[in-house]
């Protein structure tokens, strides 16, 4: 009996080889495909780190920029105060009275009949 099990035909050989050809071209194409499908989350992840960076970077810059805008439009503010005050000065310094006064107060001058006491200022 063991003469004739080594004799067996095999049939449809031609059959099997397409199968067993089908079957690696298969593997291959699998193969392949995982291929390319690490290389596209690979790509996608790169993409999506680079616009994360991105857009954090920016968000720092906004922050940044809108706390130099605040504190400019703080020091706006404060000159256009300072320029209110300044006008005004302006204004007074225009009349001849005030002028007088501020030039006897400020420059130790003195009107007829007046005497000037000069008291040192405490520190």
């Amino acid at each position: 009996m063991q003469i004739n099990s080594r004799r067996i035909p095999i049939l449809n050989q031609s059959y099997i080889n397409e199968q067993e050809s089908l079957q690696k071209l298969k593997q291959k194409r699998r193969k392949l495909l995982f291929r390319r499908l690490t290389v596209f989350f690979l790509f996608v992840t790169f993409t999506t780190y680079f616009l994360v960076k991105t857009l954090h970077s920016q968000a720092i810059t906004v922050r940044e920029k809108r706390a130099e805008l605040s504190s400019l439009q703080e020091q706006y503010k404060n000159l256009q105060d300072q320029q209110k005050i300044l006008q005004e000065e302006i204004i007074k310094l225009q009349d001849d009275e005030y002028l007088g006064k501020f030039a006897r107060q400020e420059l130790y001058l003195s009107d007829e009949d007046e005497i000037i006491f000069s008291i040192p200022d405490e520190e």
